[in-house]
């Protein structure tokens, strides 16, 4: 019954993917990419929706389950999600970066980036709250559900990139995770997989709704892990998340052969 969530999602989405992109394109919410084409965007939204149906085929088919780790995840992926909505309908790409938006809030000046700042961070401590064991767990379970979060959204510049990012850090994931962290992973692998072909294609775009509802899903998992692993992981996105602020991810895949080629795989 686990393992029928990836075809639950899978499929679910097969059938609403289309539905969403025709939606988009005949109310004309388009979007350049990075090459000028108008595409659907936001076409992330359907990771609110697996979740919300996923939440229920598990409650209604599934026993021996901890309904609170289910609404945990259904607060990440709804309050991401939603924010990341907004940043894609009314965001301004002229300020960039952490940085950008947390100097904008210092001079009390509100952007979207801003707003997905102070959401993520509550949301993160709210998370953390319920499900650490201790102080210095609950740190470290809010520091890994904002770089994840982040993360994900900031490779989130090429077709297929984020997916397949996405992809990379969840298989690995599921050799060390149990339970509803197990069943939730599979479901967003499916649900990933329905909907890989339409971004690496350059047919429609996740936008910032699919970026942190994918960030957000692997931070809560993440959380699970034993803390030497969990640590070794914060440490590398806090890396990630500070080179990102001083250059540039696609300079840096352009210039690695093996990065570029797997960056490519696809998208031709």
């Amino acid at each position: 019954m686990i393992y029928l969530t990836v075809f639950f999602s899978y499929f679910f989405n097969k059938l609403i993917i289309p539905l969403v992109e025709e939606l988009y394109t005949n109310s004309g919410f388009l979007k350049k990419n990075y090459k000028g084409a108008l595409i659907p965007n936001s076409m992330g939204i359907i990771f609110i929706f697996n979740m919300l149906f996923v939440s229920l085929f598990i409650l209604i088919f599934i026993i021996r389950i901890n309904y609170t780790e289910i609404y945990i995840f259904l607060l990440g992926t709804l309050v991401m999600g939603i924010t990341g909505l907004l940043d894609d309908f009314i965001g301004n790409n002229d300020i960039k970066g952490f940085k950008g938006h947390i100097s904008m809030l210092l001079k009390l000046k509100l952007t979207t980036g801003g707003i997905k700042a102070i959401f993520g961070g509550v949301v993160a401590i709210l998370i953390s709250l319920t499900i650490s064991s201790n102080f210095l767990n609950f740190l470290t379970n809010i520091l890994v559900i904002s770089l994840f979060t982040n993360f994900i959204n900031l490779v989130d510049l090429r077709p297929g990139r984020a997916l397949k990012v996405f992809f990379v850090f969840s298989m690995p994931l599921l050799f060390f995770v149990n339970g509803i962290y197990r069943i939730i992973l599979l479901s967003f692998i499916g649900a990933a997989s329905a909907y890989f072909s339409h971004d690496i294609k350059g047919r429609s775009m996740l936008g910032d709704v699919g970026s942190n509802c994918l960030g957000i899903i692997l931070g809560i998992i993440a959380t699970s892990l034993e803390f030497n692993i969990k640590t070794l992981l914060i440490i590398f996105l806090i890396l990630a998340n500070l080179y990102s602020e001083i250059y540039s991810f696609t300079k840096l895949i352009n210039k690695n052969k093996i990065l570029n080629f797997f960056d490519e795989l696809g998208r031709g």
